[in-house]
């Protein structure tokens, strides 16, 4: 695994962080964690302005206690910069309607109650590849 691979995780739920925190540390991936919707946002618009690095892959939740995550996968769809950026998202939404959002669907659409951290971990693995 390429060590200079980072995963964004942008997740509220402390404890669920803290458990995909440890099962990538443990793979060693490299992982930041962005709790809120807002700093998420931020996040874009810095890697837009060539501030920040890009992440090889974003884990999204949607349900965030200010943006929707569907908000934060727009704007990173629209965006030169992070358009390529596979996102998978992670929930306990099941709305069928989900997968393609403005005709744009997630590498995947992850529902958190049906998968370990070790198998998110081997998911992103395959991706990071």
């Amino acid at each position: 695994m390429n060590k200079n691979k980072k995963v964004l995780l942008i997740e509220d739920d402390e404890s669920i962080a803290d458990v995909y925190m440890e099962a990538f540390k443990a793979s060693k991936i490299n992982v930041e964690v962005i709790k809120w919707g807002a700093d998420a946002m931020t996040k874009i618009k810095n890697i837009e302005a060539g501030k920040e690095e890009k992440p090889s892959l974003v884990l999204l939740d949607l349900i965030l206690p200010d943006i929707n995550g569907v908000e934060i996968f727009k704007e990173m769809k629209k965006n030169d910069a992070t358009k390529n950026i596979p996102v998978f998202i992670l929930s306990n939404y099941t709305n069928a309607e989900l997968p393609k959002i403005n005709g744009i669907a997630p590498e995947k659409l992850i529902l958190k109650s049906s998968i370990t951290p070790t198998q998110l971990v081997e998911l992103v693995k395959k991706q990071l590849k």
